[in-house]
This record gives structure tokens, sequence and C-alpha cells, in this order.
């Protein structure tokens, strides 16, 4: 059985949360200065998923991201602005729209990959230990699952 949750962890967290997420905006202000300056979290999310899975469709990003199509069209129009990507008929169901990385998206993911690099290893590099950077991890992973897994169920109650 779960232990009741106090209203000092609750304090705690709110606390190094908000730390933790001051000090996370301003370290990627910090790195991402360039082709990707002024892009939302799903802007990248969705420049990273197409060069991972560039036969991925329209639909199958929103659901991947979990976000609605119409989110998706927002900042599918955005990107092509910024000419990073641009709407093709999909290879696999030519009834549908994939999205394909520019020149410019390419170096814009190579930028980024480079950027994340360093953040990844400013985080890891707080841990002295291989061990303890295997435990956040774990911690973390449990943490996504779970909040992302309460979010989804709880946009569906509010339907």
């Amino acid at each position: 059985m779960k232990e009741k949750i106090t209203e000092e962890e609750i304090q705690g967290i709110d606390k190094v949360w908000h730390e933790l997420i001051f000090s996370m905006q301003k370290t990627g202000a910090e790195l991402w200065k360039d082709k990707l300056e002024g892009a939302s979290t799903v802007e990248i999310s969705i420049l990273s998923m197409i060069e991972r899975k560039p036969d991925a469709i329209l639909k199958e990003i929103a659901e991947a991201l979990g976000i609605p199509g119409s989110t998706l069209t927002s900042a599918v129009d955005r990107l092509e602005k910024r000419s990073l990507l641009k709407r093709v008929i999909s290879k696999k169901d030519r009834r549908s729209f994939g999205l394909e990385l520019t020149e410019e998206g390419r170096i814009a993911q190579q930028e980024h990959r480079k950027s994340e690099k360093v953040l990844w290893e400013r985080v890891l590099g707080s841990y002295e230990t291989s061990k303890e950077r295997r435990e956040l991890i774990r911690l973390l992973q449990i943490l996504a699952k779970n909040v992302n897994g309460s979010m989804r169920e709880g946009s569906r109650d509010g339907e």
C-alpha cells in the first residue's frame, strides 16, 4: 500500500520543481540560440520525431506526441515558415501527409542534438556515480509514465 503524501513533501517538490524548471529554461536559452531559438517544445519534438521516423504521417505524429491535430497543424505551419520542414504526400499512405526535414531542418536537428548532449552532460554531471545517474533515469521514467498517464486520464474526465 502506498504511503500518504504529506504537505511537507508537496511543498518540497513544489520548491525544487520550480527551481529545476527555471534552471532548465535558463540553460535552454543559452544552448538553443541558433536555428531553434524561440521554438516551442512541441515544435522541437516534431522535428525530432520526423528525424527518427521520416515515414510517419501527421496523424501518427499527433498521437505519438499526445497533441490534438489543430496543435500539430499550427506547429507545422510555424516550422514551415521557418523553412525547417515541409509537408509531403506520404509514401506509405498516399491519402495522407507526412513531413520532411529541409536542409535547414537537418542542420537545426544537428545543432539540437549537440545542445542536448551538453545539457544532459550538465544534468548527469550533478551525480558522482553511474549508479546515481541510472537511479535518476529510473525514477524519471517512473515519473514520466505515471504523470503522463494521470494527465491523459484527467483530460478524459474533463471531456
